[in-house]
C-alpha cells in the first residue's frame, strides 16, 4: 500500500515505525523510465521506500522553466502505487522552506560547479545542494538513489553527504535511454517526435567521441572536436559544452588518457536544455 504524506509530522511518523534499510528516490515529479529504474533498484536493496516529489524553485534560476516544468502528479501517484512505492512525500513549498526562518544556502566547492552546467546555471547546484540536504536529514535514508545522467550533480551530493556527514549511503545508477538513444528526462516532454529524433544525435556525438578514442588515433580533445563538428550539421542543436573530464573529480583530461574519464555534453534542441555523458 503506498501512503502519501504531505507533512513533516506525517514523514517522521512514517520514518519511526518503517523497517530499516530504508531508501530514498529524491525527485521532481514527471517520473518516467529513469526514475522507475531508480524505484526498482531502491526496492531490491531496502524494506522500506521513499520517494519524494518536489519541484526545488532554488534550483531554477530566473527566466528559467520552474513554472513551466513537467507536473502530472496523478500519473505519477499511479506510477508509484504500480511499483509498490511505500511512502511518497509531496510537500508544499512551505513545507521545505519556512518563511519565518533564514535560510542555509549550501554552496558547493567551486573546483565541482565553476564548469560545465555550472558556468551557465548559477543558482542550479547550490539550490540542488540545498534541498537535497534538506530532504535527506528529514527522511534519514540508509540509501539515496540517483541517476548518473545527471553526472556533475551526482559529484555534488556525494560531496554534500561527505561535507555534512550525512549518514546516507549515495547510490549512482546508470543512465536509462529511449529507443533511439536519447537519454531519458523529464524535459523530454517538452520535445515532439521530430525534436526526439533531433534530439538522439546528441548521445550519437557521444558514442562517437568514446569510439575515436578507444581507436586510439584520436585523443580526447581530438575526438570531442570531431564530435562537435558531426553535431555541427544540425542547425537546430545549440551546444552549450562537449567535453572530457576525469571519472574521480571531473577535472580536465589530458590528452594522454585513453581511459578512466567522460564525455559530458549540454545542448539546447529549440528551447530544450538536454545533458548526457558517457564513460570511457
Amino acid at each position: 500500500m503506498t501512503t502519501l504524506i504531505k507533512s513533516l509530522n506525517d514523514i517522521k511518523k512514517a520514518i519511526n515505525i518503517s523497517k530499516r534499510d530504508i531508501g530514498f528516490v529524491p525527485t521532481m515529479g514527471a517520473l518516467h523510465d529513469g526514475h522507475i529504474s531508480l524505484i526498482k533498484a531502491c526496492k531490491q536493496e531496502c524494506k522500506t521506500t521513499f520517494v519524494s516529489i518536489f519541484v526545488n524553485p532554488k534550483q531554477f534560476s530566473p527566466g528559467e522553466d520552474f513554472d513551466k516544468y513537467p507536473r502530472d502528479f496523478e500519473a505519477d501517484l499511479k506510477i508509484c502505487k504500480e511499483l509498490n512505492v511505500d511512502y511518497i512525500f509531496s510537500p508544499d513549498v512551505s513545507e521545505i522552506y519556512p518563511e519565518k526562518v533564514s535560510e542555509e544556502i549550501v554552496t558547493p566547492p567551486t573546483a565541482l560547479t565553476e564548469m560545465l552546467c555550472g558556468l551557465s546555471r548559477k543558482d542550479f547546484f547550490p539550490g540542488v545542494a540545498t534541498v537535497v540536504k534538506k530532504l535527506l536529514e528529514i527522511v534519514t535514508p540508509d540509501y539515496a538513489y540517483f541517476g548518473e545522467k545527471d553526472l556533475q550533480q551526482l559529484f555534488v551530493i556525494r560531496w554534500l553527504v561527505k561535507e555534512y556527514k550525512i549518514p546516507t549511503f549515495i547510490r549512482a545508477c546508470p543512465i536509462v535511454r529511449e529507443k533511439n538513444g536519447l537519454a531519458c528526462s523529464s524535459r523530454n516532454r517538452y520535445l515532439n517526435e521530430d525534436k526526439k529524433k533531433l534530439a538522439s544525435h546528441i548521445h550519437k556525438s557521444l558514442e562517437m567521441a568514446r569510439r575515436d578514442v578507444r581507436s586510439g588515433i584520436f585523443t580526447a580533445s581530438k575526438a570531442a572536436l570531431e564530435s562537435l563538428v558531426y553535431l555541427s550539421q544540425f542547425p537546430d542543436i545549440k551546444v552549450e559544452y562537449l567535453e572530457s573530464r576525469s571519472k574521480e573529480n571531473l577535472e580536465k583530461v589530458t590528452d594522454g588518457r585513453t581511459k578512466g574519464f567522460y564525455f559530458l555534453v549540454a545542448a539546447r534542441v529549440g528551447n530544450v536544455r538536454l545533458i548526457d555523458n558517457i564513460e570511457v
